[in-house]
């Protein structure tokens, strides 16, 4: 999985959680944040370490996240491909 699809996917587990359709194994909601950027961060295959798992931390680095996914999607629209693979 490239770098640019673990963002995509952070991204899509945390908007869920923002709307509050994010469930957890027992299909309930989820509604610590914490929990969320867990479930994000291995639904992407990625870690953070135990000594970085601040609060301020985790949403500086999902925040981190998400604004380089709007800048990539940016670039592709500038670039004309429009959806179009190569």
């Amino acid at each position: 999985m490239t770098k640019k699809e673990k963002q995509a996917k952070v991204a899509k587990v945390m908007r869920e959680f923002k709307e509050g359709k994010l469930k957890g194994s027992d299909k309930k909601p989820i509604t610590n944040y914490k929990q969320a950027v867990a479930i994000a961060l291995s639904e992407a295959g990625m870690s953070m370490k135990k000594k970085d798992a601040s609060e301020d931390y985790m949403r500086a680095f999902i925040r981190q996240v998400l604004e380089e996914e709007e800048a990539m999607e940016e670039e592709e629209e500038m670039d004309g491909s429009c959806g179009k693979k190569r």
